[in-house]
């Protein structure tokens, strides 16, 4: 297949270039990864490496306009999922739904949102996570060991200043390819006490 021969040719390339993979590829079939640090374009070839060499079932989202172009096989090829946006559909709803469709699939996610640094993270990940029932695997790129990690798989337990000074541990210590673009491990309070509204609702 196409994606298998890209993601290997992305793995021999980073390997070249004295990237090292460490973790085990986790015993979940179905997770949602969270990739960080990401301050540079260098994480997209990091990221095809990673897949070849955890073998992971990764998927992301997409606009499903770009699948009537000519991009369109080499993104189903490799895991696009689109999103009919004509249709006013949520993106974590849509996630969730995936997760919960397919038996076999990792969303991958970057937090951060930006390679720019930002001072808070994202709470998507958060809300899909646990409206799947699916747990969080911690991804990290540290430039100065030039090694990427496959972290522990984490279930969120609801409280959001717990589980995310959990996930701020893990990143501790991190050195991005550009360490100016890397901020803290953080949700906006306001979008934290929405996750937190979220969890509790569903209980």
């Amino acid at each position: 297949m196409l994606a298998s021969f890209i993601y290997r040719l992305a793995l021999v390339f980073m390997r070249t270039l004295g990237w090292k993979f460490q973790g085990q590829k986790p015993m979940e079939k179905k997770f949602v990864l969270l990739g960080a640090p990401h301050t540079s374009n260098w994480d997209f070839f990091i990221t095809l490496a990673l897949i070849g060499h955890f073998d992971l079932p990764l998927r992301y989202m997409v606009k499903d306009q770009v699948f009537r172009g000519p991009w369109a096989g080499l993104l189903k090829s490799l895991g696009a999922i689109p999103i009919d946006r004509s249709r006013r559909v949520n993106v974590v709803e849509s996630t969730i739904e995936a997760l919960k469709k397919y038996d076999n699939i990792v969303i991958g996610i970057l937090p951060e949102g930006t390679r720019k640094r930002t001072e808070y993270w994202k709470s998507g990940f958060y809300h899909i996570a646990h409206g799947a029932g699916v747990p969080v695997v911690l991804a990290k790129v540290d430039a100065a060991s030039k090694t990427l990690t496959l972290g522990p798989s984490l279930y969120l337990t609801g409280d959001t200043d717990a589980d995310m000074a959990r996930i701020a541990e893990y990143y501790q210590g991190v050195t991005a390819i550009y360490p100016d673009c890397w901020g803290p491990v953080r949700l906006k309070p306001a979008e934290a006490d929405s996750a937190q509204n979220s969890l509790d609702n569903a209980r």
